[in-house]
């Protein structure tokens, strides 16, 4: 069958959560949420030094009412979309599987 315990019945959920199989499910989510949020947050953390830091910096001109801070607000926009759709991408690919790998051990013939 799958790497679930069969004895433990009773336990099978307390089996799945131990299980080889949900440990790679959990580290893979875990990475892949640590870095997108380092690189988010670490992204806020910059734009808000430099707000309090070099707030001239934000109030270059570029092209016509545009401004380096408007510039830094579509970027973080962006970022959100890219971030999303990384994710999406990421679980579609890496995580679906998985997922269905640990919910055929734990439900069994129910399928």
């Amino acid at each position: 069958m799958g790497t679930i315990d069969p004895t433990a019945e009773g336990d099978r959920y307390v089996a799945l959560h131990e299980s080889p199989r949900f440990r790679a499910l959990r580290r893979q989510s875990n990475t892949f949420t640590a870095w997108t949020g380092g690189v988010f947050y670490g992204w806020w953390f910059l734009v808000i030094l430099l707000a309090a830091f070099a707030p001239d910096f934000f109030r270059e001109k570029l092209i016509g009412p545009m401004n380096v801070g408007l510039l830094f607000v579509f970027l973080s926009l962006n970022l959100v979309v890219v971030v999303s759709s990384a994710y999406l991408r990421f679980a579609r690919t890496r995580l679906d599987p998985l997922t269905e790998r640990v919910r055929a051990d734990l439900e069994g013939e129910l399928r």
